[in-house]
């Protein structure tokens, strides 16, 4: 799953919208953090509920998303 969207965030909590590489199935996703840990290595393990497929199944490398604050930043 891709990340086509990101929006409402507050802090660190956000919600982002996804699209399917494999299907083009879109999901909601309303409890996304903002940090390199959930773009890094969550993000990628999703599994599409209509295929069953994720981006790192699919062999697709993660695209870099940037974080509002600096990791370590107090907010």
């Amino acid at each position: 799953m891709k990340v086509v969207k990101r929006y409402n965030q507050y802090r660190r909590d956000l919600d982002i919208d996804m699209e399917c590489e494999s299907c083009g199935a879109t999901e909601t996703y309303t409890s996304a953090y903002d940090d390199h840990n959930f773009w890094d290595n969550v993000v990628p393990e999703f599994k599409c509920k209509k295929c069953g497929k994720s981006a790192k199944d699919l062999g697709i490398e993660p695209k870099i998303m940037p974080t509002r604050y600096p990791e370590g930043f107090q907010i």
